[in-house]
């Protein structure tokens, strides 16, 4: 591994721990992003196949609810071991490549819902949710071509800067609706007119 092996590793595993534990923390949360789930795979396949179909049964929305949170806690320990680290990349784009179809199939059909990747979100699915896991996949492809199985070479110092490179660029990924809320022109309110 090297030094920007390393930061992608940092990255994509904080990102996808807080991510699965944001779905299964509590039966709540699970049912929330079940619900959410339930939406992007209707209007998916609605997109895909330009009528309206039946929405999915509760117990396949569970299972791709419950499979998805699990393969994305699965993903942090494969890409933090230099052994495992080019499967959990692996691993790690194919999530994203599916989370990217299925935002992207949802706004094309105009679908609104609310994003639920790291919890109880209440910002509605967009396109910066989709430039978000665009940046995420990027990292998990450099990862998957940097990764050599080994920390050969690598530098303690270099490791360190690497790592928290990683993990703040994972902060800000997570908190990407927190930070377009907070640099968003703020609502202009209407003046009233003084009586003269």
């Amino acid at each position: 591994m090297d030094h920007l092996t390393i930061g992608c590793a940092c990255l994509l595993a904080l990102v996808f721990a807080v991510s699965a534990a944001s779905k299964i923390r509590g039966r709540a949360a699970l049912d929330e992003f079940a619900y959410a789930t339930r939406t992007l795979l209707t209007a998916s396949a609605q997109a895909l196949r330009g009528a309206e179909r039946r929405r999915p049964g509760e117990r396949v929305v569970r299972f791709v609810a419950v499979g998805v949170a699990v393969a994305e806690a699965a993903a942090v320990p494969l890409v933090a071991v230099p052994a495992t680290a080019r499967a959990g990349f692996g691993l790690a784009a194919v999530l994203l490549a599916c989370f990217s179809a299925a935002i992207a199939l949802t706004l094309r059909r105009g679908v609104s819902t609310a994003c639920r990747c790291f919890g109880a979100a209440s910002a509605p699915l967009s396109r910066r949710h989709l430039v978000r896991n665009a940046l995420l996949l990027a990292v998990a492809v450099a990862g998957l071509v940097t990764a050599d199985g080994s920390l050969d070479g690598v530098h303690p110092a270099g490791a360190t800067v690497a790592a928290v490179t990683g993990a703040v660029a994972a902060v800000l990924l997570i908190r990407i609706d927190d930070l377009a809320d907070l640099f968003a022109p703020a609502a202009s309110t209407p003046t009233r007119r003084r009586r003269s």
